[in-house]
């Protein structure tokens, strides 16, 4: 792995967080972002809606299950994230559809006790599994805004699967290792979901 000299970039978390959420938007939909904004409540907007709060929430749902095992968390740009998040929103603008959304993570930097570090992974990928569940029910009860909703789903069913991947730094590592039980059966929600979100 390469390095960018200091990975972390010291912000204010809530500044950390708006610089976050402009990156996902860019990585994500690349200069295709103008078309969310002339059309935000269709698929586009929905995906850029549903990436910006599924990356927030599943960043604080693994900060408020940290702070709960007693840690010390915080969102944390990250240097590298940022410069593969923004490449992402390039090769999304060349028509590659390929997007790594990770500017940042929550850094935990001390516990008192031992955290149980399953559940502190578990947190992230149950929340974009809710979201997505959240938004499919919704769209099969309202008529209307089906597009966005379908685009709220679909991001964050994808969202939970690739997180789950067994792979480090991965959410899926951490819980692989810990809990494959809960693994298996979060990874073929996550799946599900992914597929029939749409």
């Amino acid at each position: 792995m390469f390095s960018l000299g200091r990975e972390e970039i010291e912000l204010p978390e809530p500044a950390s967080i708006l610089v976050a959420i402009l990156a996902i938007s860019f990585g994500f939909e690349g200069i295709g972002l103008v078309n969310a904004v002339h059309h935000p409540l269709g698929l586009t907007g929905g995906v850029l809606v549903g990436a910006i709060i599924g990356f927030i929430l599943h960043e604080y749902a693994h900060r408020y299950v940290a702070v709960k095992e007693s840690c010390y968390a915080r969102f944390t740009l990250s240097k590298t994230g940022l410069l593969v998040t923004f490449f992402s929103g390039l090769l999304v603008s060349a028509g590659i559809p390929f997007a790594i959304l990770a500017p940042g993570y929550v850094k935990i930097a001390f516990c008192w006790g031992t955290p149980r570090e399953e559940n502190i992974a578990i947190a992230g990928p149950a929340t974009n599994i809710a979201i997505a569940v959240a938004a499919i029910i919704l769209r099969r009860v309202v008529a209307t805004y089906s597009g966005f909703l379908a685009g709220i789903a679909a991001i964050n069913a994808w969202f939970a699967l690739f997180n789950l991947l067994p792979f480090y730094p991965l959410d899926g590592s951490k819980i692989f290792r810990r809990n494959i039980a809960a693994w298996m059966i979060m990874i073929v929600i996550a799946a599900y979901l992914a597929v029939s979100a749409l």
